[in-house]
């Protein structure tokens, strides 16, 4: 009995070890969640576990998932923590006022999943200390018999906080300390959704788990790693839109993905030290780009698409776009693009043109200087520092295939 439980231990450990030096690993562990019971969300889902994949840095992440009541929000998160080994887990449906500080053991290396982001001024700002200075300390007063004494509650240890909310926005000094997400509420999505659960019952599979989680039980972060950044992530750094002050914990926070992209690149050694590289960066662009810059302006990322949609026909077609025309080139339904349109306007991406036109057709227009992005684009980085090189190739997290870029005029 013990040479069987022994042997399969070892077995688990080496399946571990080829899945972390597979160069699939992160399209992998995408399709591994989608498993467990998510439909879509592949974007959501590539960001949720590389926030966990970073709980042993110095400085991680966070995320908030926001949407509504019936988005899957709370199933999307679950099911990604479920990857991760469940002694690095630690789930709360909510938090009483002084919880944390009450609690047992360091939450250094965790995973705090919490499923609605609420709890009260107290408890929220235990948890915001703990985000910004890795420990918290409480004082009270304890009685024992006819003795009153005053003790202290200290807990140390900065965790990624994982959590869920229905609130559009939330105290502006909390949002700044997440990356804030939104789920999938679009109407391709609810078909997917319905179609799947028409097509009976989906079958979760669970037995790989145990290698998943030894997998990602290995990656950790080690006392030599990222010392030596490359000379190029200062260019990156130098065209962010540095006139907003957000932009200095969202560099912290994309850095941080960017480590634990190059964590799971596929050539895991245990005793090498890692940096990051210019192939993790194409990869944190095709991940983020669209997530920061619409985080940033504090505006979901349909919206964010939709207005450089309307920028790019603007300059293609010397005029005001139809929605006709946007829907066409964003792949959407004209009601779709109706909707996001409509809220555009309210939050100053886009607006309509002036005056009338015949039908009743109205067009619209990009505000330009709203339509930025947040990261320059690989093929800029790679044109400006020539000692990247011409060309490269990585593996999209999306669809797993290779793509190749090069240096190019944009």
């Amino acid at each position: 009995m013990h040479r069987s439980a022994t042997g399969r231990g070892t077995s688990i450990t080496a399946k571990a070890i080829r899945l972390l030096r597979d160069p699939l690993f992160l399209y992998k562990l995408g399709e591994k969640v989608g498993e467990l019971g998510v439909v879509g969300e592949k974007r959501n889902i590539l960001i949720l576990g590389l926030a966990g994949i970073g709980r042993t840095q110095p400085t991680n992440a966070s995320v908030i998932v926001k949407g509504s009541t019936s988005s899957g929000k709370s199933t999307l998160v679950k099911a990604v923590a479920q990857v991760f080994p469940s002694d690095c887990v630690i789930e709360r449906a909510s938090l009483s006022p002084k919880a944390l500080a009450h609690g047992k053991g360091t939450l250094a290396g965790k995973i705090f999943l919490l499923r609605e982001y609420r709890g009260g001024r107290d408890a929220l700002l235990l948890l915001r200390l703990l985000q910004s200075e890795g420990q918290i300390e409480h004082e009270f007063t304890s009685i024992r018999g006819s003795k009153r004494s005053t003790e202290t509650a200290r807990r140390v240890g900065t965790p990624v906080v994982l959590t869920t909310t229905t609130e559009a926005k939330v105290f502006e000094d909390d949002e700044t300390r997440f990356l804030s997400l939104w789920a999938d509420e679009s109407p391709d999505q609810s078909l997917a959704i319905m179609v799947a659960r028409v097509s009976g019952p989906r079958v979760i599979n669970h037995r790989d788990l145990p290698v998943w989680r030894k997998a990602l039980s290995l990656l950790v972060f080690k006392k030599r790693d990222f010392e030596n950044p490359p000379g190029w992530l200062r260019y990156v750094a130098e065209q962010l839109p540095l006139e907003r002050v957000r932009v200095r914990r969202d560099w912290d926070r994309f850095l941080s993905f960017c480590k634990s992209i190059a964590l799971c690149r596929g050539d895991w050694q245990p005793k090498r030290p890692i940096n990051i590289t210019f192939r993790d960066y194409c990869v944190a662009y095709r991940i983020f780009e669209p997530v920061l810059a619409s985080t940033l302006r504090g505006v979901r990322t349909q919206e964010l698409a939709l207005g450089r949609a309307v920028a790019k026909l603007n300059r293609q077609l010397q005029r005001a776009a139809t929605i006709r025309e946007i829907a066409s080139d964003l792949g959407w339904s004209e009601p779709v693009v109706y909707k996001y349109v409509k809220s555009a306007t309210r939050t100053g991406l886009v607006e309509y043109e002036e005056g009338t036109r015949e039908r009743n057709v109205k067009r619209i227009l990009a505000c330009e200087h709203e339509s930025g992005r947040f990261l320059p684009s690989p093929r800029r980085v790679m044109r400006d520092n020539p000692e990247i090189g011409s060309e490269l190739s990585f593996i999209d997290p999306f669809t797993g295939a290779r793509q190749t870029i090069s240096g190019g005029t944009k």
